[in-house]
């Protein structure tokens, strides 16, 4: 899930990059959310965690694109900032924010698209070893190294971490296909486990974070074949 936040107090350009961002979006995925607002006041105190980009205006009221970055900065040092302005004057201001885009007005879409795509790109890079999942109305980036194990209620998949545990609804089958590159192995149809986190082995089951979990008898002579092997990159 890809999350954007548009801040302009322009409602015609604010409109217009919606839409300009709803056709590259599309062409790349079907699973992202566009967050409008106004005013910088407006952001700020209805902020949302786990923004991949923010276009902000630099020229807006009371708080400035560049004040309002300034203050996602204080929480957030992850997410992309992209500004939106008719002027240049400013461009040297956005080195203490690390802007990754200055986008002079009127932007043309082609323009946006190429640096849109470019964004994207390094999100990706950066978050190989995150997955997104949603989670009761919120989207959470998990860090994969963080993940214990995986197993399927009815049509709930938990997905617990070292800390806590997440209820997410999608497929088993994706999430093994995502994270085996990972040495997570599918010892059973309704769990996948990290390998890293097995504890001990007892006849049929296995022991993750002080959860006992079942290895399906027909999968146990090659979980303990793969488990020695991910042992050995450790230990060799």
């Amino acid at each position: 899930m890809l999350k954007f936040v548009i801040c302009d107090d322009d409602f015609i350009f604010r409109d217009t990059l919606k839409e300009y961002l709803e056709v590259i979006l599309k062409g790349i995925t079907n699973q992202f959310e566009i967050i409008v607002f106004n005013c910088g006041e407006d952001l700020i105190e209805n902020y949302h965690e786990d923004v991949d980009i923010f276009f902000l205006d630099i020229e807006m009221n009371k708080l400035t694109g560049m004040d309002v970055a300034r203050k996602i900065r204080e929480r957030n040092d992850k997410s992309e900032i992209i500004f939106t302005t008719g002027l240049i004057d400013y461009i040297h201001d956005g080195y203490e924010v690390r802007a990754y885009r200055y986008l002079i007005k009127p932007i043309q879409f082609e323009d946006l698209k190429k640096h849109v795509n470019l964004c994207i790109k390094d999100i990706i890079k950066k978050s190989e070893n995150n997955i997104c999942i949603q989670n009761k109305g919120e989207v959470y980036k998990l860090k994969i190294d963080e993940i214990t194990f995986i197993e399927a209620i009815n049509k709930d998949i938990i997905i617990h971490t070292v800390n806590e545990s997440y209820n997410t609804k999608t497929n088993m089958r994706i999430i093994e296909t995502e994270l085996v590159k990972y040495n997570f192995y599918r010892c059973h149809k309704s769990f996948l486990v990290n390998m890293k986190y097995v504890e001990h082995i007892k006849q049929n089951t296995i022991l993750v974070k002080n959860s006992e979990i079942p290895v399906s008898r027909y999968k146990i002579k090659d979980f303990k074949i793969k488990l020695l092997s991910v042992l050995g990159d450790v230990l060799c």
